[in-house]
């Protein structure tokens, strides 16, 4: 097996195994088994260990049986309900003045790796963002090695999942005869296998919709910047149709993926799909656009709930080659312009193939194994820690081309969505238009009657002013009273 890596995934809805070699044109998956299981998983974590062993078993005798040798070493891929992010900044003091070496920015990760947690948390990876050195702030990772400097402060995105969900993980495939060699996280494998060069460099984000989690991982310039995972995803919609049809999980399944669509097409009311029951029993009709409707709710609760993520992250705004969506749900009807309308963001629909060789197995180009492919990728590129585990940070990625199997996807028509926001928009301008005319013409209404005031009261002052009366004559006894007053005060003497 020295020429070969091995990589195992546990999902909520299946395991799987695969095996790659490396070729002039690439990674070479030259095995790859999938063993769907029911109940095993929940949203990323094992809850039934025996059938995940059950399954996981199957799935390494069929794959050994193929492969002609016995598997014992191999890297694990897996995902959690419970990962999340925390920004961590090491400060270190150097001595002397000799150049930043590989070895010291290795230590000060390791140190990264073992900060402490909360209770029951485990560090599972620790992603350097930039390096403050002396003077020279936000440095990038790649650019710290031969750099002088005393003081550091090395700034890294820790990836925190719980211990529990780890250990079980483990213990499924130590039970199972293999050991664990090496651990990359389901998002970052995703991210390795489908994002390309351009998105990379520029900064995207990848919404991976799986069964039973969504993750999220945004990138710019090269560095993982943010990972986050939501609890819901493919099943929430099947389980929904479920619901609402009181129809059996499989079928209901079946109906999603084939008839189901995000976007509204006009469908008629009359247009229906008819089940016919298992034996005697009675047929069932699910109206089309009712269909729709449950589809299209439950995917926007995903997509609004990883623009949230992205929103959050700081990066919505610096990512302009927009969002890349894969996993089995990428290949609902109109997501793209679902995830268009939403997000304002340009979308493209993506599966591994980035750095595999044409000649791979074919399903290792599936949407649903983009995350193991990734593992491989990425483990390739890092064969030095093969004997430690933990995920590496440097990104090897080539062009990558949209596959055929989305070649139905366009971004021709307008969602429900999309047409609601509009009609909003335009409701919310007529109102505000209206609300601008109203208030204009209260504001005339109130000067016509201002003025109307001012000319009133000036007309009162005017009638106030009153005219002289003329001088009036003394009547007699006036006249007696003045001549005896003069007589009284008269001092000439008579």
């Amino acid at each position: 097996m020295n020429d070969y890596l091995v990589a195992v995934e546990l999902c909520t809805s299946k395991v799987a195994m695969a095996i790659a070699e490396t070729t002039a044109s690439g990674i070479k998956v030259i095995h790859h088994k999938v063993v769907p299981v029911s109940k095993g998983m929940s949203r990323g974590d094992v809850q039934n260990s025996q059938r995940i062993i059950e399954a996981l078993g199957r799935c390494k005798r069929e794959i050994e049986s193929e492969f002609g040798e016995s598997v014992e070493e191999v890297i694990l891929c897996a995902g959690s309900q419970g990962l999340r992010t925390v920004d961590f900044t090491l400060k270190a003091k150097r001595s002397g003045g000799d150049y930043i070496k590989a070895d010291e920015i290795e230590r000060w990760r390791t140190a990264a790796l073992n900060a402490e947690t909360m209770a029951g948390e485990m560090v599972l990876d620790a992603i350097p963002q930039s390096y403050d050195i002396d003077d020279s702030m936000g440095n990038p990772p790649d650019a710290v090695e031969g750099m002088p400097g005393r003081y550091v402060e090395a700034k890294y995105r820790l990836i925190l999942g719980k211990v529990a969900a780890d250990r079980n993980k483990r213990d499924v495939v130590e039970k199972c005869g293999m050991k664990v060699v090496r651990t990359v996280l389901s998002p970052i494998g995703s991210a390795i296998a489908t994002l390309n060069e351009n998105e990379w460099e520029n900064g995207a984000a990848l919404l991976d919709i799986g069964a039973g989690t969504t993750d999220v991982v945004v990138v710019k310039d090269r560095i993982v910047r943010a990972v986050g995972v939501i609890p819901f995803a493919g099943n929430t919609i099947t389980s929904d149709i479920r619901f609402h049809t009181c129809l059996t999980t499989d079928i209901a399944e079946i109906i999603k993926m084939k008839y189901g669509t995000c976007l509204d097409e006009g469908l008629s009311e009359n247009k229906k799909l008819v089940i016919q029951g298992v034996g005697q029993g009675e047929t069932k009709d699910v109206p089309l656009d009712f269909l729709e409707q449950i589809v299209e709710a439950r995917a926007s609760e995903i997509l609004e709930a990883a623009y949230y993520i992205i929103e959050k992250s700081g990066y919505l705004n610096k990512i302009p080659t927009g969002l890349v969506i894969t996993g089995g749900t990428a290949y609902l009807e109109h997501i793209k312009e679902l995830a268009r309308a939403i997000t304002g963001m340009r979308v493209r629909l993506a599966n591994a193939q980035g750095n595999i060789s044409e000649s791979s197995k074919i399903s290792c180009f599936d949407t649903n194994s983009s995350s193991i492919v990734g593992a491989l990728i990425d483990s390739f590129n890092h064969e030095s820690e093969i004997d430690g585990w933990r995920v590496g940070s440097t990104i090897k990625a080539a062009p990558v081309k949209e596959n055929d199997i989305f070649a139905g996807q366009n971004i021709t028509k307008l969602s429900r969505r999309e047409k609601a926001r509009l009609e909003k928009e335009e409701k919310r301008r007529i109102k505000q238009q209206q609300a601008e005319a109203k208030a204009a013409q209260k504001e005339a209404e109130r000067k016509a009657k201002l003025a109307a005031e001012l000319a009133e009261e000036e007309e009162e002052e005017e009638e106030e002013v009153e005219e002289p009366e003329p001088p009036r004559e003394p009547s007699k006894v006036e006249k007696r009273i003045t001549g005896f007053i003069r007589d009284l005060f008269d001092t000439s003497g008579n």
